[in-house]
């Protein structure tokens, strides 16, 4: 399984990653390993950086995409979906500050779906790999 970190980024750094993507992601891989003594400076870092995520429509937007989907499940601020044609196992929560997405697919549902709305970077440390969406059609929400 594979876990993915989302973040709609303030508008400085969503130019930085635009520009240079990498150096955002190593900022990020930064905050990431931060050890718990130097908590209170990552977290100051992780603030400066992000932009508060609208929960509430992401919720509403992926629910409204999906619901007629077979293997789509939805929990409050989790998303499920189990597709046993492309075996494929995905899980999203929606929180405030990010989005956290484990699936055993790289391309999953929830990926694809949210390249669509909005302009977001996504991290999966473990594998070290790193992407920027940028908006890709009229749907859009700040």
């Amino acid at each position: 399984m594979r876990t993915f970190y989302i973040f709609k980024l303030n508008s400085i750094y969503e130019k930085i990653s635009t520009e240079n993507p990498a150096n955002i992601y190593l900022l990020f891989k930064s905050i990431y390993t931060y050890d718990k003594s130097n908590i209170d400076i990552a977290f100051d870092l992780f603030n400066d950086i992000v932009l508060p995520i609208n929960s509430n429509f992401i919720n509403e937007y992926i629910y409204n995409k999906l619901k007629n989907s077979d293997g789509y499940i939805k929990y409050r601020n989790i998303h499920m979906y189990n597709n046993y044609f492309t075996n494929e196992v995905s899980k999203m929560s929606v929180l405030n500050s990010y989005i956290k997405i484990k699936s055993n697919l790289y391309n999953n549902i929830f990926i694809n779906n949210l390249e669509d709305i909005t302009s977001m970077f996504v991290c999966d440390f473990l594998s070290d790999n790193y992407s920027y969406f940028s908006y890709k059609n009229s749907v859009k929400k700040k």
